[in-house]
């Protein structure tokens, strides 16, 4: 069983600031006035001694955040400490509302839209597959709203990859509306629709690890997309965010763990799912020969950069095949049926097959890059 990655005791964050005298927010000139937050008092011990934090608390604290009213220090020790022990369904949705209070929107003109959006974390170190199924998924007629950005805590995030492949990333809010309206995809670029992030990108970038906001964006898009398949990165917190999911509400989102520690579909081995429709959500385990596809091992799809996952992509999307196609095929299949475009994954599996068989696939590739 692979161990998690080690972090630091919150309390050596706030001995840092309290015996440097120094609040690095303001030694960058930020004119955000920080004082001590008044719940941060109330609710660090809570953490320390294991104890969930009143939802109501918990989304004051993330508004915090998000505003730069948080100094790094403090901010640090309650992401830590809220890591350490371990995010809940309520407080996730709570800090989850924030975001959606926040963020700027977009509008989706031809339907019902989906994202593949996922957690990250799962340090598997493959090529962003969930990017590619998801211009898959719109090549076969999904309109899909892909929320995302720069890797925190991998290698390659979906907006690495997408500038490496040549998609203008940080085009703007208009640009996103017209690739939705034009091309049937729309990448929105975290920073851009959520601006408060500004306020805790340093602090997430200096810690390095996952904290509660890798699990908001999932729960964020942009669009509201009611559908959605979520490779979340670790197996503990798929009923957290069901649960979240199903406190927040959605049409149909498809929750995905495997077993051999991808936060995506696998062919390697079973993948444990959560479906979460309207208020609630079921448990469900995929096997690899429900795809009818050949088994893929992760060594065949690893990717150390930006450069290589992209490299990948544009070989799926040219027809090379393989191990990387079945891989995208399987979670293109998923994406669909989360989507409720096909009825079995098989058939998931058929229509995202001919999406890169007819070159639809790629030109929704191409038509992001053209604008």
């Amino acid at each position: 069983m692979s161990r998690e990655p080690r972090v630091l005791s919150p309390w050596c964050w706030l001995s840092r600031a309290e015996t440097t005298g120094i609040n690095p927010v303001a030694r960058r000139g930020c004119c955000v006035e920080q004082t001590s937050p008044s719940w941060f008092a109330e609710l660090f011990p809570l953490l320390l001694t294991g104890q969930d934090l009143p939802a109501g608390r918990a989304t004051e604290a993330v508004r915090d955040l998000v505003a730069g009213r948080v100094d790094d220090a403090r901010g640090a020790a309650f992401l830590t400490a809220l890591r350490m022990k371990g995010e809940t369904a309520d407080e996730i949705a709570a800090a989850a509302i924030v975001l959606r209070e926040q963020m700027v929107r977009l509008v989706p003109v031809s339907g019902p839209v989906l994202d593949t959006c996922g957690t990250g974390g799962d340090d598997s170190g493959t090529f962003n597959i969930s990017t590619a199924a998801g211009l898959v998924a719109a090549g076969a007629g999904v309109p899909v709203v892909k929320h995302g950005g720069r890797a925190v805590s991998s290698k390659s995030g979906s907006a690495d990859v997408l500038r490496e492949l040549g998609v203008p990333i940080e085009a703007g809010v208009e640009w996103a509306q017209k690739c939705l309206d034009r091309v049937g995809f729309a990448f929105c670029y975290a920073p851009q629709f959520h601006r408060g992030m500004a306020h805790v990108a340093d602090l997430r970038r200096k810690l390095g690890v996952r904290t509660i906001f890798n699990l908001l964006g999932p729960l964020a898009n942009p669009a509201t997309a009611p559908y959605q398949l979520l490779g979340v990165g670790k197996p503990d917190l798929l009923d957290p965010l069901a649960g979240a999911l199903a406190s927040l509400g959605t049409r149909q989102s498809v929750l995905v763990c495997s077993f051999d520690g991808l936060d995506e579909v696998s062919l390697s081995a079973p993948t444990m799912v959560r479906v979460v429709r309207g208020e609630e959500y079921e448990t469900r385990e995929w096997n690899p020969d429900e795809f009818g596809l050949g088994a893929v091992s992760l060594r065949s799809i690893k990717a150390s950069n930006p450069t290589e996952s992209a490299a990948i992509i544009r070989g799926v999307l040219n027809g090379a095949d393989g191990p990387a196609r079945r891989i995208v095929l399987a979670n293109a299949a998923a994406a669909l049926w989360a989507a409720e475009a096909v009825k079995t994954l098989k058939e998931g599996v058929e229509l995202a097959d001919a999406a890169l068989k007819t070159g639809k696939a790629r030109a929704v590739l191409e038509g992001l890059i053209k604008g």
